[in-house]
């Protein structure tokens, strides 16, 4: 979509003073008078952006971190005049508008002491859009103009600046431009362009490992009270610790729970059936953790909002647990970075929908600049969701029904649709837990099942603590599901509401239920979601042998969720 307006300057907040020193031979080696206009700019660049594109613009916070400033470039810190152990915060965004369209990627540094006086610590708003509002009056001092690389190794029109207040450094910010929306086309200098030398020192993949040691069952069990360990600080799954989950960690997983039950978020549960081995090939579950990434990357770019991102544990069998353990020593370089983009790129090539091709293409370039954190960075901020795990509960011996258990394999219990004494046991033990806990439903589910649930997993009320996940088909989706829903709203339980398109049962004379069939399904859940008013909560998925499928799948629910109102 490359624009040929060639109008008068897009509106701005012109400070006084202008923007200091400017770099005319540079911006005149543009063709493009718009792109001249754009890098010459005194203004601020999201109204000029959304000026130029004709629509409003959001920001997406891919990462920010806290380093000191004795790990960047002395282009940088010359120019915002910290060095040694000054603290400052890296941020790496971009702008997007209502199509999911990148318009910009942007490299902030920030000087730590005067970020949070002025928003610049705010994720949810852009940079120009949060000093608007508090009515800061700013400088900018243009350092230079020329080319980059954008995610897709096209060459890009971008610019670097120093924004002051008064006559104090705030920021330096070097902005990227789509060259599908800001023409890079420019005339050739002699000899290659310098490099711009303003990163941090080489980067490595670490805060992209995920913890993935699992653990005998009776390393999990333990009786620790509610609220004894609510003290510690969180533990961030993407790096590896040696020990299994903490009870705060389930804590937060019930406080996100609760959030998308209210709207402000969706859940994304991958795995298998509960009946079903998780894989015991290393290959295998690593290509399944760079799925559930690379969906939570997708729904949570397209969303704007946090993505409560769970993975169904393999099964205790010694050879899912094996291939589980590997998952540490797999190639830093393969897991999962590189498989993730990959996915993604595979999904875009076979999307005959240009705005699904063009949101996967995005997300593959966009989640490497998530993923890879500064070294000695402390991680503020991740548009990649923390992964969360999910199983079936450990039965411990000579549970005493007053205690409250932690079941420490998983953040979440999960219980599925099987009758039987074990399935007994494990309603028993998630009584007891403190963990949240889903329940999956059967087609034969009656609001009479939901009352009893609702009762006995959650008779405080509490929530975030209950998720129900029906698997019915179309019709009993239509039909059925809103007296469930009535029953649970009779009970005044709050409830996190999932979707599994794949019901629990097979389809009539053994046929196959077929990718039209789930997407009528999930369209079913979110049709019946918007006439009886209830919060489509999430969307569990099986992991079939087709990553692709899944990804259409993922989007499938993430437009019909974008475009969700209670009618």
């Amino acid at each position: 979509m490359t624009i040929t307006h060639t109008g008068p300057e897009p509106p701005g907040d012109r400070p006084p003073g202008g923007s200091g020193l400017r770099t005319p031979d540079e911006i005149g080696r543009f063709d493009h008078p718009l792109t001249r206009m754009l890098l010459a700019s005194d203004g601020f660049t999201t109204p000029a952006l959304a000026a130029i594109l004709r629509t409003d613009l959001q920001v997406r916070v891919l990462r920010q971190d806290d380093i000191a400033a004795g790990r960047l470039p002395t282009t940088v810190t010359d120019a915002l005049g910290v060095s040694g152990s000054d603290r400052v915060i890296v941020r790496r965004s971009c702008l997007v508008n209502a199509d999911l369209v990148t318009a910009s990627i942007n490299y902030v540094v920030a000087v730590r002491a005067g970020a949070a006086a002025s928003g610049m610590d705010d994720v949810r708003v852009p940079i120009g859009t949060g000093l608007i509002s508090r009515g800061v009056s700013q400088r900018r001092h243009l350092l230079r103009t020329g080319v980059v690389r954008w995610p897709d190794g096209r060459l890009c029109a971008a610019r670097a600046y120093v924004m002051t207040l008064g006559d104090r450094p705030l920021c330096y910010i070097r902005e990227s431009f789509n060259p599908d929306v800001i023409p890079p086309d420019h005339a050739a200098t002699a000899g290659a362009d310098p490099p711009w030398a303003d990163e941090p020192e080489p980067a490595r993949p670490g805060s992209f490992l995920v913890a993935s040691r699992l653990f005998e069952a009776h390393e999990f069990l333990g009786s620790v009270q509610r609220g004894a360990d609510s003290a510690a600080p969180p533990v961030r799954l993407r790096h590896s610790r040696p020990g299994p989950i903490q009870p705060h960690e389930c804590e937060v997983l019930t406080a996100d729970l609760a959030k998308a039950a209210r709207g402000d978020g969706f859940v994304l549960h991958l795995g298998g059936r509960d009946d079903a081995s998780a894989g015991a090939d290393t290959r295998t579950v690593a290509a399944r953790r760079a799925l559930t990434y690379a969906a939570a990357a997708v729904m949570t770019h397209g969303l704007g909002a946090a993505t409560v991102t769970i993975e169904r544990a393999p099964g205790r069998h010694h050879g899912d647990l094996r291939a589980v353990a590997a998952l540490d020593e797999w190639p830093a370089d393969r897991l999962p970075i590189t498989l993730c983009v990959n996915i993604l790129r595979r999904a875009a090539d076979r999307s005959h929908d240009p705005v699904r091709r063009d949101l996967l293409r995005a997300v593959s370039g966009l989640l490497p600049v998530a993923a890879i954190a500064p070294p000695g960075a402390s991680e503020l901020h991740n548009w990649l969701p923390l992964l969360r795990i999910s199983r079936e509960p450990v039965v411990p011996p000579g549970q005493g029904p007053d205690e409250r258990w932690w079941d420490r394999s998983a953040h979440l219990l999960w219980l599925g649709d099987r009758a039987g004494a074990l399935a007994h046991d494990r309603m028993r033990v998630a009584i007891h837990a403190g963990n949240p806990v889903a329940v999956a439903l059967g087609s034969a589910t009656t609001p009479d099942d939901i009352e009893f649930l609702c009762r006995t997993l959650n008779p405080r009320k509490e929530p975030g603590r209950l998720t129900l996940v029906p698997r019915f088909g179309v019709a009993r989706t239509l039909d059925t599901l809103p007296s469930l829903f009535a029953a649970a709203a009779a009970c005044d339980t709050p409830i996190c509401w999932v979707c599994d398109p794949m019901p629990s049962t097979r389809m009539p004379h053994g046929g196959d239920f077929g990718a039209d069939d789930v997407a009528d399904v999930i369209r079913a859940f979110f049709d019946t979601c918007r006439t009886t008013g209830t919060v489509p909560g999430g969307l569990h998925l099986e992991c079939g042998p087709d990553p692709v499928e899944t990804l259409h799948r993922v989007i499938a629910a993430l437009e019909l969720r974008a475009a969700w109102s209670p009618r």
